[in-house]
């Protein structure tokens, strides 16, 4: 579920870029920054994997199933759960951390990147 919305809100900035873009400097340039955008993404996601894959186990976690409903829930809906059997599951929050990770370093990236300058 993170993965997901990660995506749709890189889906989202592309299209504002796009559209802010297109407005003041053409349509070739907003195709660049899209492309570009398109590209960090590849590339930071790539190296973020890597940087978390250093701490944390790709094979996942082996925890029991929490008896709380609330609990159980929201571990449900970040998308790492995996249920192997009635009493155990495994967490494989890799992907989604490498996903918030590298959402974090691109949100200060392109606070700096699209800044407008004043005149």
């Amino acid at each position: 579920m993170i993965a997901v919305i990660i995506f749709y809100l890189h889906l989202i900035f592309a299209c504002y870029v796009f559209s802010k873009t297109f407005q003041s400097d053409g349509i070739v340039m907003a195709f660049l920054n899209v492309a570009f955008i398109i590209v960090l993404f590849t590339v930071g996601w790539t190296l973020s994997d890597l940087i978390i894959g250093l701490f944390i186990s790709e094979n996942g976690y082996k925890i029991m199933i929490p008896q709380g409903k609330v609990l159980l829930t929201f571990i449900k809906l970040t998308g790492f759960f995996k249920p192997e059997s009635a009493e155990y599951a495994k967490l494989l929050p890799k992907d989604s951390i490498a996903l918030v990770f590298l959402s974090t370093i691109e949100v200060f990236f392109y606070r700096f990147f699209f800044k407008e300058v004043k005149h």
